[in-house]
């Protein structure tokens, strides 16, 4: 018997991205709010079954930083904890030394990989030898915990401060940006027919833009008195 069809959906959960699966399976339970022939295919629950080949996810981020190059710490990153301040902090492998060759003191972010739930941009408050603390908190255990894989850490970051940080945009999304800029000038100076304007343009491109990233054949039907 060939394997039913699974449907996926997905939405945002804060900075992350959360898929779902539609539940074809009704409750047998006379109990249940969910009894019934039909009843839990209106349900999107969390992936009820392994997908062997696995799920394509498209989707454009622009960040707050920027790697400047792939140089990377040549002290290993060994385990992490929580210090007496609720703050995030990296432990380096004994015989290594962040001070030194080379010297991250004057690194105020850095960016980390392969380092699970702490992926991404992190704001350094402190280097010593073997620590790196930062502004993030958590709140964990002040014993150290091993990661699961072997962390990169990039400390030659640029980070968005004011608007001379250039944003990796597509051209013509740049343009965009150019209409919902206006559109916040007239809303300021309180000029309504302008931001309407310029907000109409804006949504406009950003519609033709998604609609481009669309995949697949485009089939166009005539209308009710066109010529078939």
């Amino acid at each position: 018997m060939a394997n039913s069809t699974k449907e996926y959906a997905w939405y945002l959960e804060g900075n992350e991205v959360a898929i779902v699966e539609k539940d074809v399976n009704f409750d047998n339970n006379v109990d249940s709010k969910e009894f019934g022939p039909g009843t839990s295919r209106q349900l999107w629950k969390s992936p009820q079954t392994a997908v062997a080949d696995g799920l394509e996810v498209k989707y454009v981020y622009a960040p707050n930083y920027r790697i400047e190059s792939t140089d990377v710490s040549t002290a290993t990153v060994e385990s992490w904890d929580q210090d007496n301040d609720g703050n995030f902090r990296l432990r380096a492998a004994s015989g290594t030394d962040w001070t030194s060759s080379p010297n991250l003191s004057a690194v105020t972010h850095i960016v980390l990989t392969n380092a699970g739930r702490f992926n991404g941009l992190h704001k350094v408050s402190l280097v010593q030898s073997t620590r790196i603390v930062t502004t993030t908190k958590i709140s964990a255990s002040t014993s150290a915990t091993l990661f699961e894989e072997t962390p990169t850490l990039y400390y030659d970051v640029s980070v968005l401060q004011d608007e001379s940080f250039e944003l990796d945009l597509p051209l013509y999304l740049q343009k965009a940006l150019v209409y919902y800029i206006k559109a916040k000038l007239a809303e300021d100076a309180l000029q309504l027919e302008g931001r309407q304007l310029f907000m109409r343009e804006f949504k406009k491109m950003i519609e033709k833009y998604e609609n481009s990233r669309i995949s697949g054949p485009r089939v166009v039907f005539p209308g009710a008195h066109g010529i078939r």
